[in-house]
């Protein structure tokens, strides 16, 4: 068992890891059209998952989670998503909302990743806005929380939640984190989408109010005090915050790509072109270009994400955090990959005639998928574009935030 301080862990290795994926992506293509219909990654995935160590991925490093560092955190989650985009988000959501766990006194945080689990252990939700987060009101020993959580992408498997909860009604920066058992919690199962259905990402809610001790009520201002204290310590998260997680996700997008160019391929000899000279598409110049379209798309999309992989392992070799100009350009090159891989994606689907729409065709699923992902607030690539375009400029803006973590006082 391991906790804070302890020297030697018995943990997963990264390319042990892949190489179990590799062998599970057979399995995890299988089974996509069932994640959809399920709409939540099926229990015999998990469990499969869970004999390979991925949910190492999900739990603090202290606790004998992974301790990888960025370019195999973001190959593992590449990797996973040429098998299963939306059962990569799953396990990619869960990871990032684990930051939290610093944020709360070792021995409340202690029994919920010690105790034995199969899947992710927690997830974290809300922050951005009062309509995706709760409310809270102090009370001796402790706050009465409640709210609704939409998106609460990671809880039909996990067994606590982090939920954002505002504690002032016209203040947008006293926000704080709560840590609730999800047993304590109303799951309204309406999560229904047309991309990454299979995440689960169902609405959580309380029944009223709910008490929460104070041990289990942290801030963002708590947040980074802990993580100073236990990066002291050699035990704190991986430098790099957001957008490191971020770039890791990125790697969703390039492996639902991977998996959309594999598909293609596989069947460009055996389709035909009506209404055109060409027997067969593999014989049409148009379809040659299509293809080098979509690969220059992916490959340019990697090469980004590669430059950007080595920029936050320096900043982690080095001791460093990223500078705000610095975050701000990886979360733009977060978006640019989501956007050039669905662009790619899509361009391998319109190319793939009318039988692409069926749903046993898996193009149809990771196009959609793809383009879910590429939707998200984080990587929507307009949006980033916008920002970084305005600090090239030198125009006045108010500040960014993208989370409770970085939410400004207004």
């Amino acid at each position: 068992m391991a906790t804070p301080g302890t020297t030697q862990v018995d943990r997963p290795r990264a390319q042990d890891i892949l190489a179990h994926i590799a062998e599970m992506t057979p399995w995890l293509r299988e089974h996509q059209t069932e994640t959809e219909q399920q709409r939540r990654i099926p229990q015999e995935t998990v469990e499969r998952l869970d004999k390979i160590g991925i949910f190492s991925l999900t739990t603090p490093t202290r606790y004998g989670g992974a301790d990888f560092t960025t370019r195999e955190t973001h190959d593992i989650f590449r990797t996973l998503a040429a098998g299963c985009g939306a059962t990569a988000w799953v396990v990619w959501a869960a990871a990032g909302g684990n930051l939290w766990s610093c944020a709360f006194p070792e021995d409340v945080i202690a029994p919920v990743y010690e105790s034995p689990w199969v899947g992710n252990r927690t997830f974290a939700l809300g922050g951005t806005s009062r309509r995706m987060s709760g409310t809270a009101r102090k009370v001796d020993g402790g706050w009465m929380i409640n709210g609704v959580w939409p998106f609460a992408t990671g809880s039909v498997h996990a067994s606590h939640g982090y939920l954002a909860v505002f504690y002032d009604e016209t203040d947008d920066s006293k926000v704080g984190m709560a840590l609730v058992a999800k047993d304590q919690l109303l799951a309204r199962d309406d999560w229904d989408a047309m991309g990454l259905a299979g995440t689960g990402s169902q609405t959580v809610a309380t029944d009223g109010e709910l008490f929460v001790p104070d041990e289990q009520f942290s801030t963002p201002a708590r947040l980074a005090a802990q993580i100073d204290e236990l990066t002291k310590q050699g035990l704190g998260p991986a430098r790099g915050g957001i957008v490191r997680s971020l770039i890791c996700g990125a790697g969703l997008a390039l492996g639902m790509a991977d998996q959309a160019m594999e598909v293609f391929l596989g069947n460009i000899g055996r389709r035909s072109l009506p209404y055109s000279p060409y027997a067969r598409q593999l014989d049409a110049p148009v379809a040659h270009h299509t293809v080098g379209r979509a690969y220059a798309q992916i490959r340019a999309a990697g090469r980004v994400a590669d430059a950007a992989v080595a920029e936050l392992d320096r900043h982690q070799a080095e001791a460093t955090d990223p500078s705000e100009l610095e975050a701000l350009r990886l979360h733009t090159d977060a978006a640019y990959i989501w956007d050039a891989c669905s662009a790619a994606v899509e361009t391998l689907f319109r190319a793939s005639g009318a039988s692409v729409i069926v749903k046993r065709n898996p193009l149809q699923l990771i196009t959609r998928n793809c383009l879910a992902g590429s939707t998200h607030a984080a990587n929507h690539l307009d949006t980033w574009l916008e920002n970084i375009g305005r600090t090239l400029c030198g125009a006045d803006a108010a500040p960014l935030f993208t989370s409770v973590l970085e939410r400004p006082k207004v």
